[in-house]
This record gives C-alpha cells, structure tokens and sequence, in this order.
C-alpha cells in the first residue's frame, strides 16, 4: 500500500516559555503543502526491511538505520501490536533541515500506513497519542488540514479566517544550508506577553507582513543573511507573506493564484544563478488553501 507524507509549513511561530521539563510552549500554525511529498511504501514480507531512495538532489540518506524515524516508528507501534514482518520504502522528496517537516511526516504516515495495512484498529486519536512519544510536530501529519498548535506544538485547535478560504501559490526555497531545531532555539528569547497569534491570523493576509513572525527567524537570518536575502526577493516578485517555515531553512512566498508561474519566469528571465539570494537553492512550487 503507497502513501503521500507531505509537506508543512508554518504561517506564524511563537516561542512562549520554557517548560520544566526542557521543552517550549508555542503557539504556531500548521498548513500543510499537500504537492510537496515523499511517497511511502508498506508491503507485507518474510521480513522486516527498510529502503530509502533519494528522488531528487538531495544528499544521500541510509537505509535501514534505526535512527530513522520511519523505523522508530514502527517499532513503537509494535509495543501496542503484533505487526508482522514488512518491507518499507520510502522516496525521498521533501527537503531535510527545512523546517517543512519531512522527516515527522514520514513518521506519522507509517503508524498511519501500518495501521491500514494490517488493520490494527488504532483510532487517530491513540496514534497521535502514541506518536507524541518521537517529535512534537508529528501528530500534525495525522490531521486533516489547517491548525492551531499548542503546548509543545502537538495540541490542536482550529485555524480560522474572518474571510472564506482562498487557494494561493506558493513558492517554497531551500538554501543550500540546512538548520537543525536544536540550532534554532540556541538564540531564541521566550515571549509569553503580546498578542495571540490566533488573532493576528484573523487578519486579512495582506496585513500578516506587518504582523506576523517567526520567533526563529528574527536570530537565524542574522547567522544566515541568506534567508533575509531570499525572502527580499519573493516580496519583490510579488509575494503577499513570505517567511522561514519553522526551524528553517527553507523559505516560503504566499501569492495570489496563479502568480508563482509568473515568479518563475521571472527568476528564468533574471537567470536563477545570477541571483545571488538564490544561489545554491531549490525551488518548490505548491498550492495552499486559507
């Protein structure tokens, strides 16, 4: 059975407090990028086995390792199942370092896939419950759309608009830099008093540029002038909101419908690499509705 483990990105992230037990409490929005995936394949074997084909220019990733999360995940949900042997593979899309959350997609989509596959009976409620126990952000993956995010970023809220949804283009960059989230919360200062991000996100999109931010950002794009550099550009070409996806590196651009084949002849016409924001990146182009 195949499955898609997409893409997120983050629209607003504030980093309130440090817990006792080591982690942050943060209030942050997860929209996920359904066109930006890797594909997830679980088959029914003699034994067990773990394979990841890379699908693009990304570095290369091993397999079989049992620091995967595709494998921790697995091997999680058999303290709670009997699960027989499979072979699992996963193609590799979704940039790693990103902030995009590749990595705890791939993670929530395996309990997910092999719940399906062996028809464990999990309802999403206890896979959530179960995935918590690997990465923050994993429980996401096993919403169904939009969300507000408390606590350490896996309790959930509904993302709501003052105005009815709208599809949007969006441009996703990826530095040739990738940053890990232990990095990115090196510098950050917690901030529990200003205004929630709930409400800013009730604005019309046109004035989240002056409103809304990514606590990480504000000290990575002073270590990383790239970043700003980047997200410079998308402005220029257009962009309605741009900023860094969670813990970075990647860069996203909210455009209105139909824009982003006009940010890409643009970058053609200039010529990608005599852009110096752009040198060295990739670039993904994904729809998004808000």
């Amino acid at each position: 059975m195949i499955f898609f483990p997409h893409a997120k990105i983050n629209i607003g992230l504030q980093v309130l407090r440090k817990r006792e037990d080591g982690f942050h409490d943060l209030s942050l929005s997860f929209v996920p990028l359904w066109d930006l995936h890797d594909i997830l394949e679980i088959i029914p074997a003699e034994k067990d086995s773990f394979k990841v084909i890379n699908c693009s220019d990304m570095p290369a990733l091993g397999s079989g390792h049992t620091d995967n999360l595709v494998v921790k995940a697995r091997d999680l949900l058999r303290r709670y199942a009997d699960i027989p042997p499979c072979a699992i593979y996963l193609y590799k899309h979704i940039p790693i370092g990103a902030g995009l959350g590749g990595g705890s997609s791939d993670c929530a989509y395996t309990l997910h896939g092999l719940n399906k596959v062996f028809s464990l009976g999990f309802s999403i409620d206890e896979l959530q419950n179960h995935v918590r126990l690997l990465g923050s952000d994993c429980a996401f993956f096993l919403e169904n759309g939009k969300r507000i995010a408390n606590g350490r970023g896996d309790y959930f809220t509904a993302f709501e608009r003052c105005t009815p949804a709208n599809i949007y283009d969006v441009v996703v960059i990826k530095p040739s830099f990738s940053i890990s989230t232990a990095e990115a919360y090196e510098s950050v200062i917690p901030d529990a008093n200003r205004p929630s991000l709930t409400e800013f996100l009730r604005l019309p999109l046109e004035q989240w540029r002056n409103n809304i931010e990514n606590d990480f950002e504000k000290f990575l794009r002073e270590k990383y002038p790239q970043i700003e550099e980047i997200k410079n550009e998308l402005y220029e070409k257009g962009a309605l909101y741009a900023s860094l996806s969670g813990s970075g590196s990647a860069i996203y651009g909210i455009f209105e419908h139909g824009c982003s084949p006009r940010f890409n002849a643009a970058i053609t016409a200039d010529a990608t690499s005599a852009i110096p924001a752009l040198a060295g990146c990739r670039i993904f182009y994904c729809f998004l509705e808000i």
